[in-house]
């Protein structure tokens, strides 16, 4: 189930709304077909209040998971280009080639770091450029030993060792949050839970003999607005609200200049 995070944003809501449309006729249908007396009714109408405010309190459970999980991958942007800036200066205090080593390493991971995010829906490019940072991560950690190596007193002065450190923590970090998404189970129950929505709110129009079109066409957006929102968060890269890479992109500029 996990490849319909691979799945353009827009073919689960479709289908979610075409689905709980279908169910709305289905419920009304029924609903219609129906002659139940007034005490039947309460039962009904409890009852239907009842899943409604279930499914209300799943949706704010939702939303509150996947938004939190999208501040923290924002939170990490920063972290992130505020670790490689202060090893970028921290480079600038120890002596040659160490220095050249580290800043070209440090610039290089940037710049792969960035292109991951630009081109991080194609997999397999993805992939190269993972396998590119964890060279050059490599390399970064390659300068530091050296650095250490000449003078053991300047670097620890310098404090460049806990500064790379940083930087490769903070890289496991991301592309461990990269796939850590809201459970598949979650994501169906989400869904069957509109689509039971849907047949719940079509039910009622048929008990009352009338489809009020604008009415059930109305609560069934909102409520898919709202799902939209929740897998929107849950897909940094794919939907239309996405992780603000300006930190980064600053570093990298920044390195650039003289």
């Amino acid at each position: 189930m996990r490849a319909i995070y691979d799945w353009p944003i827009w073919i689960p809501v479709l289908v979610i709304l075409l689905l709980s449309l279908g169910a709305g006729e289905l419920g009304f249908r029924y609903g219609r077909s129906q002659q139940v007396s007034d005490s039947e009714r309460d039962i009904v109408n409890t009852l239907r209040t009842s899943t409604l405010g279930l499914v209300a309190l799943l949706l704010g459970f939702s939303f509150a998971i996947t938004s939190s999980r999208f501040n923290e991958r924002s939170r990490l942007v920063t972290d992130e280009a505020n670790a490689i800036g202060t090893c970028w200066l921290r480079a600038g205090l120890v002596a040659e080639p160490a220095r050249g080593d580290i800043r070209a390493a440090l610039r290089r991971y940037t710049d792969l770091r960035v292109a991951s995010f630009e081109k991080g829906l194609d997999p397999h490019e993805f992939a190269r450029l993972a396998d590119s940072m964890h060279a050059t991560l490599a390399t970064l950690w390659t300068g530091i030993t050296r650095a250490v190596n000449a003078n053991p007193n300047q670097a620890l002065t310098s404090a460049i060792v806990p500064a790379a450190n940083d930087v490769i923590d903070l890289s496991t970090t991301r592309e461990w949050i990269r796939t850590f998404h809201m459970p598949p189970s979650v994501v169906g129950l989400l869904a069957f839970s509109i689509i039971l929505c849907g047949a719940m709110s079509g039910h009622a129009l048929g008990q009352a003999r009338r489809r009020h079109v604008i009415l059930s066409l109305g609560l069934n957006l909102l409520i898919l607005i709202v799902a939209f929102v929740v897998l929107d968060f849950d897909r940094p890269r794919r939907g239309l609200i996405r992780v603000d890479q300006t930190p980064l992109l600053r570093v990298q500029e920044s390195m650039a200049s003289p």
